[in-house]
């Protein structure tokens, strides 16, 4: 069993306001739904930030919409989360992830926190700012238990970690439940792989180059997304690199 892990693809950003910056980021997505077909995965999971807003432009949700009828067609589900991008701040209000559950999105949500891949416990949880963090917490409690139940569990969160994010996070990596076997997170925008608890906590990085002060990671890593061999005692990850 093997999968693909990706984030912060920000479909419809126009860096600088340049119409040409907008089609970048669509190509790069369209390039990794490619190479996602070729590694044949059986599921991809995306970490949040899919769209640049939580308002995306009809080319936005064009650009995804082919992309994940791409993968229907190769018979590989996609799970997601929603990332701070993705979110409107405020009482009932739902991503734009959710328009595409009858497509066969399977959007994680604290409605909807898990599901099963398998014998794979796939669960976690939307952005929480930082104001929410206790909540956070609790809701972290409750999946750490569930997996407990399992022998092969993924968390999946669109979060800032004190240990790599460096200032204004979220949470502090002893808040991060250890009883997981691969920690699949977004909202880093560099590349991140490394061990915690019984597997790998891996930021795959954004896509593209979302701001400038990204280069020098870009440099040294490049940008693109990891596929995950879940067959063995511990995860092995694979970096794919995804310029255009």
């Amino acid at each position: 069993m093997k999968f693909a892990h990706l984030a912060d693809t920000h479909l419809g950003y126009r860096q600088f306001g340049l119409i040409e910056r907008e089609k970048d980021f669509y190509e790069v997505f369209e390039k990794v739904i490619d190479k996602i077909i070729e590694e044949k995965v059986d599921f991809v999971i995306h970490s949040g930030d899919l769209f640049e807003t939580a308002r995306p432009s009809p080319n936005a949700l064009l650009v995804f919409q082919k992309g994940l009828l791409k993968l229907k067609g190769a018979g590989i589900p996609m799970y997601a989360i929603a990332g701070n991008h993705d979110i409107v701040i405020r009482n009932d209000s739902i991503p734009p992830q959710v328009i595409f559950k009858k497509l066969g999105l399977k959007v994680i949500s604290p409605i909807n926190t898990n599901y099963m891949h398998g014998d794979i416990f796939i669960a976690g949880l939307p952005y929480y700012p930082s104001s929410q963090s206790k909540t956070l917490k609790l809701k972290l409690a409750e999946l750490s238990k569930k997996a407990a139940n399992h022998e092969k569990s993924i968390l999946v969160l669109h979060q800032g970690i004190d240990k790599y994010f460096g200032y204004q996070y979220e949470l502090e990596i002893g808040d991060i439940p250890d009883n997981f076997n691969y920690y699949a997170l977004g909202h880093i925008h560099k590349y991140v792989n490394d061990g915690f608890g019984n597997g790998r906590l891996v930021y795959p990085g954004s896509g593209e180059i979302w701001k400038t002060s990204e280069i020098d990671d870009y440099k040294k890593n490049g940008k693109g997304f990891v596929v995950v061999d879940f067959d063995g005692p511990k995860p092995i990850v694979k970096r794919v690199k995804s310029g255009i």
